[in-house]
């Protein structure tokens, strides 16, 4: 399903014109084990907060303005980096809170809400999310359904990934005057895939994992037709070859794994195609 807002349902058939042709996750979703010497009980969303961390010591040690919109700007494009590395997030704790809905048009309503988790003393991490939903497909779509039979303020496990900007960015809800807070207290837009009030472990079936990584492989092509990078004829050719794999894997996957597919894919989809 969807997080994006009223201009991206006005353009709804282009996004699954482009979702049906393309499918989840390139290279490999790192599926942490657990560590046990940690506040975290995932070891990918741990790795996370330590670079957090990190960033937050480090700007601390500059003399001017111009090092530190230097160090930010480097931040910025670092995390868009690691999105690029890790994929996808799986299972990561947090707590919920502004949970709220809104109409988007005629036809949709947005979820609204924020995911956060706070590590320690004066910092914590922030996932802001907008989820758009066919109204049609309030009482089937799972994110809307479990979202709206939860209380502000409660323990859910989520999938999903930061937005990135056009020019590789991690996607901060933030004006630049407000970027000496993205250290001690970074908001990230997001889109979300999967969440639930109780976690379902850090590892996925091997089937589900193997339409993930076609997904992300299949998005390529599409991304770069669409910044003119390379032709629709190339473009087409790359699709056509991931095509059958992914028809193929998509036939093993249960009802609930080509429902978390097709979020997945549709979120990739609207990440670059409504790029900022």
């Amino acid at each position: 399903m969807r997080i994006y807002k009223s201009k991206v349902m006005n353009s709804y058939s282009i996004i699954l014109l482009c979702t049906v042709t393309m499918m989840m996750v390139c290279g490999c979703v790192n599926t942490p084990q657990k560590s046990s010497e940690s506040k975290f009980s995932n070891v990918q969303q741990e790795h996370f907060d330590k670079m957090l961390a990190a960033n937050k010591k480090k700007s601390f040690d500059f003399g001017n303005d111009i090092q530190e919109r230097e160090f930010n700007d480097s931040v910025k494009l670092a995390i868009g980096e690691y999105m690029d590395s890790t994929k996808l997030f799986i299972n990561w704790k947090a707590q919920i809170q502004h949970i709220s809905s809104y109409e988007t048009g005629d036809n949709s309503m947005a979820l609204s809400f924020e995911l956060e988790y706070a590590p320690e003393e004066y910092r914590k991490v922030t996932f802001d999310v907008n989820y758009v939903v066919p109204k049609d497909s309030l009482d089937s779509d799972k994110i809307y359904k479990t979202v709206k039979n939860l209380r502000d303020y409660s323990t859910v496990y989520f999938d999903g990934f930061i937005r990135t900007k056009a020019n590789g960015e991690a996607h901060y809800n933030y004006s630049l005057s407000d970027d000496h807070l993205m250290h001690s207290y970074p908001d990230f837009k997001f889109f979300i895939v999967d969440i639930n009030p109780e976690s379902k472990g850090d590892t996925i079936s091997g089937n589900l994992r193997k339409a993930i990584d076609l997904s992300f492989k299949a998005i390529e092509p599409l991304k770069q037709n669409f910044r003119k990078e390379i032709s629709k004829k190339e473009s087409d050719r790359r699709v056509a070859e991931i095509a059958p794999l992914f028809k193929s894997a998509k036939e093993k996957l249960t009802n609930e794994e080509r429902a978390y597919i097709n979020r997945l894919t549709e979120a990739l989809t609207v990440n670059f195609v409504y790029a900022e």
